[in-house]
């Protein structure tokens, strides 16, 4: 096994995690971008010294994919993985009773099957290596469900409980467990939902709405490498809200459910 440091990334491609990748390897890690878009990889991969990045093709609802993608990795990596960055994800909004079956279920392949895929799969590489991180995204509608996000909602309640259980399990490895639960972040997939959402082209003025403070302000993707950053440097901690406010509503459902409901009912239904 090398010294040098590696962190694996599924929905590398995306702002998240090329940002994310960015910010590991001008620390110099080796950084494993992988997705599904192979163009979209090998062009985010021109920003990156060739001595630093290993890319692939991942389909993260296909189990029989991480094997020959985590292999790879790991011929590059000397056998060690740091840091496991179950990223993937995606975010169709709507009306639950409205909403197309196979588009909840691909939420739920996506979401959280994928992350239980990336889990296990990395398991031997995480073992191996001391101090690991298995870190995976949630999202802040895991601290209380956002209305026509509900789909969403569950699936990333899903991975903030998957990831509760695994920080007490994986001890017996020696492994830590960590998520992180975004508010609005800046990338192609807030952009693409927002479009959708208005029904014509993305426009910048589309963000005007957003707030300029609190937990649903927008954030930069750098924001959520700087928190995996802080996953890695901080051995206790289990969840990461990004901004730090984002965890208001984890305590405030805590003391007051009332208060939690209409914090999320008072951003997510305006203009509705």
């Amino acid at each position: 096994m090398t010294d040098r440091k590696a962190i694996f990334i599924t929905g590398g491609s995306g702002g998240m995690g090329v940002a994310t990748g960015k910010h590991f390897a001008e620390r110099g890690w080796l950084v494993g971008l992988y997705d599904l878009d192979e163009e979209i990889l090998r062009a985010a991969a021109a920003d990156f010294d060739p001595d630093s990045i290993i890319t692939g093709r991942l389909d993260v609802t296909v189990e029989s994919d991480f094997g020959p993608a985590i292999d790879a990795f790991a011929e590059r990596s000397g056998g060690r993985m740091d840091v496991m960055f179950n990223n993937a994800g995606i975010a169709p909004g709507g009306w639950f009773d409205e909403m197309a079956t196979e588009t909840i279920r691909q939420m739920v392949e996506v979401n959280i099957m994928g992350v239980i895929y990336g889990m296990r799969a990395s398991l031997p590489l995480l073992k191996a290596t001391d101090n690991s991180l298995c870190m995976s995204t949630s999202s802040s509608a895991a601290t209380y469900g956002q209305p026509m996000r509900a789909v969403y909602a569950a699936t990333k309640f899903a991975v903030k409980g998957l990831t509760e259980a695994l920080s007490l399990e994986y001890e017996r490895f020696g492994i830590r467990t960590a998520d992180l639960l975004p508010g609005c972040i800046d990338t192609p997939m807030l952009r693409r939902e927002s479009a959708k959402g208005a029904g014509r082209p993305f426009e910048e003025s589309m963000l005007d709405n957003l707030p300029k403070e609190g937990p649903y302000k927008l954030m930069p993707a750098t924001a959520i490498a700087e928190a995996v950053w802080a996953a890695y440097e901080n051995s206790d901690q289990v969840h990461f809200y990004v901004p730090e406010e984002v965890g208001n509503t984890d305590r405030m459902k805590m003391q007051d459910i009332d208060l939690a409901k209409n914090e999320s009912r008072g951003f997510f239904l305006r203009d509705r």
